[in-house]
């Protein structure tokens, strides 16, 4: 059972600086340009490791964890958005989830990207200060961060930017909705653990995590926990994130999305069994491609799942 419950050295040959287009892929869909830098700044990209940067003007942190056999043409990106922590616990909750899920171990076996970065820190109800994303959009800086780090990554090796997938657990899931909606242009897939969307939050002027139709469909990964899966708990319910699953599995429902919906009783927590079936979804999904899982088929590691209605 993995111990995370809410965050969680190689050398290539560069890409020419300034070059800023994908593998080739020749034929089918594209994803969307790269966008230009907000700030003219990139992470250190040589190895990996933690390291800051400049986003929207602000000092950024993320962890990059790259295959120790080194980057080949091709690689995929995947990023994982961390859930809420607080800075009493952490100064890289990005790190903790690379650390806590071994994202190192993972790119060595599948040879793509793993990139994890840190959200800003909020005050949440004059009470407390958590690192937490920006769910209601109150700037676009979260959303830069992502383009720019596409858009570093990109020029520095020479990935498939047709492979680039989001993923989270928790308030990161929340977030994974936001980049899905507002960047589906650019995902070969969506997976959220414990996420969803359209949250009215006490104290909160906007929906947490609001819909809109995205302009591209995508294939998504969508699980649960069960009755228990709230924050912050059963006795004091802020967030349900199996109710908030369900509004944005119908929402990507009406939209013609092909999902897959798993649910057990785990609670607000994820195990093993979510976490691998993460990894083989994650790889098996190219932009513009249908789900490999849309013949019904679903695997063993998906004996909990069933496609989303």
């Amino acid at each position: 059972m993995l111990s995370l419950l809410l965050f969680l050295a190689c050398t290539a040959t560069d890409k020419p600086v300034g070059d800023d287009t994908a593998l080739d892929t020749a034929e089918g869909p594209q994803p969307a340009a790269l966008a230009p830098l907000s700030s003219d700044s990139c992470p250190d990209l040589g190895a990996s490791g933690t390291s800051t940067f400049v986003s929207s003007g602000e000092d950024r942190q993320v962890t990059i964890v790259l295959p120790e056999s080194g980057v080949q043409a091709g690689a995929g990106i995947n990023f994982f958005f961390h859930g809420l922590t607080e800075p009493t616990q952490t100064s890289n909750p990005g790190g903790d989830t690379a650390s806590g899920l071994d994202f190192q171990a993972v790119a060595n076996e599948t040879g793509d990207i793993w990139v994890a970065p840190d959200s800003q820190v909020q005050n949440l109800y004059n009470i407390m200060d958590v690192y937490l994303w920006d769910l209601g959009l109150a700037t676009d800086h979260d959303l830069v961060l992502y383009d720019d780090l596409r858009t570093c990554i990109a020029q520095k090796w020479e990935v498939d930017l047709k492979h680039v997938v989001a993923m989270g657990f928790s308030g990161g899931a929340l977030f994974t909705t936001v980049v899905a909606v507002h960047r589906a242009d650019t995902l070969a897939t969506v997976i959220e653990m414990s996420g969803g969307s359209d949250l009215t939050v006490p104290g909160q002027d906007d929906l947490w995590s609001k819909y809109a139709t995205p302009t591209t469909n995508f294939p998504v990964l969508l699980s649960t926990g069960g009755e228990t899966d709230v924050w912050p708990s059963t006795q004091m319910v802020i967030v349900d994130f199996g109710a908030a699953t369900d509004t944005f599995q119908g929402e990507l429902r009406t939209d013609s999305h092909f999902g897959v919906r798993c649910q057990d009783d785990r609670g607000h927590s994820m195990n093993n069994k979510e976490w691998n079936l993460a990894q083989a979804w994650a790889s098996a999904h190219t932009f513009g491609e249908p789900s490999p899982w849309e013949d019904g088929d679903l695997g063993d590691d998906a004996d909990w799942c069933v496609i989303a209605e």
